[in-house]
């Protein structure tokens, strides 16, 4: 999927605070103009929000006397390769304010938050399916990780998608949904009885991205509708299948609990 560029609308992704680990060098004049505009936070990348949950990347810098960038590194890998990516490409390009100089290195604390803005439950009556109970159990059994940790990017959900036809599904959900367009996708992020999903449109398969639980884990499952090109839909499953990477489970506020 094609990243946004400029003009897009990206997902904010804002920077906490800058904690000095050191004190070492002492700032010097004869440093270039400081501008606050600068320094840009980096954004959720699309191809990611199938995730559906937050991240906190803490960024280590190394600076020279000017708050410019020499050096930095992810203090803690946030097992998804492109967020690093993203934090990393964002601290390297910043410029530390002159009223924080004076350290040699810095914790950059960026959140990464997959939602473009604050998404209130709807009450509002859509179509019921056979499985509407279920899927609003929120409850899936997990699949055994891997030696990591870590869960396959695409869990098939053992409960369609609940709607029988493309046109059906963003009839039901538009009115609903806080809708997105990155590129050539379609995304429609909808909270209701059933939970939190994202819908992904896309060529010749609408794709749902939802949140379960195994009542100990978070977790993301999938399922897909085909339009009317089952073959071009069997192409396009095959490469999602193939282009995500793993997920981890999150453990839930009574995962502690017996």
């Amino acid at each position: 999927m094609a990243v946004p560029r400029a003009g897009a609308r990206w997902l904010p992704a804002a920077l906490l605070a800058l904690s000095p680990l050191a004190a070492m060098a002492q700032p010097v004049d004869g440093c270039p103009p400081y501008s606050v505009q600068d320094n840009r936070a980096p954004h959720y990348p699309p191809s990611e929000l199938w995730r559906l949950l937050g991240y906190t990347i803490n960024v280590i810098i190394e600076v020279d006397a000017c708050g410019r960038v020499t050096g930095a590194r992810i203090e803690r890998a946030s097992g998804v390769v492109a967020l690093d990516a993203a934090a990393l490409a964002a601290a390297r390009a910043w410029t530390v304010p002159p009223h924080y100089r004076g350290q040699p290195r810095y914790r950059l604390p960026f959140v990464f938050e997959p939602l473009p803005e604050a998404l209130p439950a709807q009450e509002r009556w859509r179509p019921h399916d056979p499985f509407f109970e279920e899927r609003s159990s929120g409850r899936v059994p997990m699949p055994a990780p891997d030696a990591h940790g870590a869960l396959p990017g695409y869990i098939a959900d053992p409960y369609p998608i609940g709607f029988l036809q493309i046109p059906e599904a963003v009839a039901a959900i538009g009115p609903l949904a806080l809708f997105r367009r990155y590129g050539s996708q379609a995304n429609f992020w909808l909270r209701d009885e059933e939970g939190l999903s994202l819908f992904q449109l896309e060529g010749p398969m609408m794709v749902r991205n939802r949140l379960v639980s195994d009542g100990r884990h978070r977790f993301v499952v999938t399922s897909v509708l085909c339009g009317n090109d089952l073959e071009a839909c069997r192409q396009a499953l095959a490469e999602l299948r193939a282009a995500r990477g793993p997920q981890q489970p999150v453990a839930t506020d009574d995962s502690a609990q017996p």
